[in-house]
């Protein structure tokens, strides 16, 4: 199927949130005069319009930007707010990012196209908008003409050779002992030639590379280049916002309400069950590793087939624990856990196992050492579906509908009657109707209040680095999730080399070591995912 097939046949799935309605009102007449004697049986009704609920929606949190002075002078720190308030979208316009970084070395690799089909005049004017949307960031980038090589990738090798000319070629125009970045130009969408191109700079070569498909650049916008140089400026450590410090009566403070102390360390986790084997799933864990949230560090470890529940969970939190000192100096005195994929019939095990393996983890590190633990579950795969009505006059019939407002949070009703839940739209699409995000808390030390989660919670679905808006879900979560599809790829051709999971013999002898060794202080190592030690403290999952 072409792209442009994928593209239309993706079109005709958005509904307006009047259509969606129709749809479901249409829906449910046909199921109700259909089944209505079934239905009855069990004393089951099916109402024509849909359910009314009370929902309210929260306020954007403040965004702290810089902005360039116009006599050419420093950076100075702004606060950004849209007029438009509640759409969770800003623009960079005169902005800069809060913290932006220095590109120095670094080199463009074009892989799988010739000088005729790729001419170097096309490359170069690319290469200028880019360093135009990288300057216009902030970004200081002192080498505005990096070599360029072009290499054919058709033999076995030819990917991995042609990264390390690249590298060598950068540091070599920089007089420095190592590169940067490397900007990879790919013939095609292909995940074979992504899979190995990220397998062989993350693990073998350990530079930061930012893919761009040869057809972007052929026909580049600005937008485009706006996003590519947010990513670049995350890898390289940088960060484009920041919440502002919060100081009200309505219970939170310090940068987007993690508290004056700074001690709350945010971690998420999320496993993904890989396609190219049926042998394992890989299980990524991300940590803050600043007082903002805005930072992060990830390990990724094998993990049991199918297998949804994290082992060895506790020598990962110690993991996150000491990252978390090492780069505040700071003890956390709070855990924010937020955990995606999770099904109803697992929620006592993740209770059960995950909240006592956080404990576990903590007193590795200092017997007596007891932080408050908070556990968040994140779900996207449900029905649920919020529309707002379109005000009026009273006269007239309210027969339009439309998006729900970034921030509107639902809370009551539609929720789970046994623990503390809530579904929260913390974006607005352009395009389609709103799919919230269901959070249920399992565990809660610290005694939030509702509202203050909440806030906590949508504050920091603003913290995604490689966009202008607020993201569906906080930014930890999306870490976790682009961390463990890096995982896979970097295991993409290592498969036989892990004999721990191969036999189901193997599996169950592992696990029941593990098991038995959780009471003790000295657990096995995860099998862990291999990360090249030149890139393993930055976020190159980005």
């Amino acid at each position: 199927m072409a792209r442009w097939q994928r593209a239309r046949m993706l079109m005709l799935g958005y509904l307006t949130p009047t259509q969606r309605q129709q749809v479901a009102a249409h829906g449910a007449h046909a199921l109700g005069s259909a089944q209505s004697r079934a239905f009855d049986i069990f004393g089951i009704r099916i109402g024509a319009e849909l359910a009314r609920v009370d929902a309210h929606v929260l306020r954007q949190p403040q965004l702290l930007m810089k902005k360039k002075k116009k006599d050419g002078g420093d950076y100075a720190s702004v606060v950004c707010n849209e007029p438009p308030r509640d759409s969770g979208k800003w623009e960079l316009a005169s902005r800069c990012a809060v913290d932006a970084r220095a590109l120095t070395s670094w080199s463009i690799v074009v892989l799988g196209c010739s000088k005729l089909t790729m001419p170097p005049p096309l490359v170069q004017a690319f290469t200028m908008q880019l360093v135009r949307a990288c300057c216009d960031l902030g970004m200081d980038v002192r080498n505005t003409q990096p070599p360029v090589t072009y290499a054919m990738i058709s033999r076995a090798g030819g990917i991995e050779q042609a990264l390390a000319e690249s590298v060598t070629s950068a540091a070599a125009a920089s007089s420095t002992s190592s590169a940067q970045l490397v900007v990879c130009v790919l013939p095609s969408r292909s995940v074979r030639i992504y899979g190995e191109l990220k397998r062989v700079a993350l693990t073998v070569l350990g530079v930061q590379t930012q893919c761009v498909v040869a057809e972007h650049v052929r026909a580049h916008s600005p937008r485009l280049m706006a996003m590519v140089a947010l990513k670049i400026n995350v890898k390289l450590g940088g960060a484009t916002a920041e919440l502002a410090k919060c100081d009200g009566p309505d219970g939170l403070n310090g940068p987007g309400g993690l508290g004056d102390d700074g001690a709350t360390l945010v971690i998420a986790a999320d496993v993904c069950h890989t396609t190219e084997t049926q042998r394992m799933s890989v299980a990524a864990v991300v940590g803050s590793v600043d007082m903002q949230a805005r930072r992060f560090q990830g390990i990724v470890v094998q993990h049991p087939v199918r297998m949804e529940l994290i082992e060895n969970f506790d020598v990962l939190v110690r993991q996150c624990v000491r990252l978390f000192y090492k780069a505040t100096g700071l003890k956390p005195r709070r855990i924010l856990y937020y955990r995606d994929g999770v099904s109803d019939s697992q929620l006592r095990a993740v209770k059960d196992l995950e909240v006592r393996a956080i404990y576990r983890g903590c007193r590795l590190i200092d017997p007596d050492y007891r932080p408050a633990v908070t556990v968040v579950l994140a779900r996207k795969r449900h029905s649920t579906r919020f529309v707002a009505e379109a005000k009026n006059d009273g006269a007239v019939e309210i027969t339009e509908f439309a998006n729900c407002l970034a921030g509107t949070v639902v809370s009551h009703t539609v929720c789970s009657p046994v623990v503390l839940s809530f579904y929260l739209a913390a974006h607005q699409p352009d395009l389609g109707v709103t799919r919230p995000t269901c959070y249920l808390v399992l565990h809660d030390d610290s005694a939030f209040a509702p509202h203050v989660l909440r806030t906590l919670t949508y504050n920091l679905c603003y913290t995604y680095p490689i966009v202008c808006r607020s993201a569906t879900m906080p930014a930890c979560l999306y870490y976790a999730h682009r961390l463990s599809g890096k995982g896979r790829l970097q295991l993409s051709s290592r498969f036989n080399e892990l004999s721990y999971f191969h036999t189901k013999t193997q599996s169950s002898t592992a696990t029941s070591k593990s098991s038995k060794s959780r009471n003790s202080p000295s657990l096995p190592p995860p099998h862990l995912v291999p990360v090249h030690k030149n890139i393993q403290d930055s976020m190159y999952f980005m």
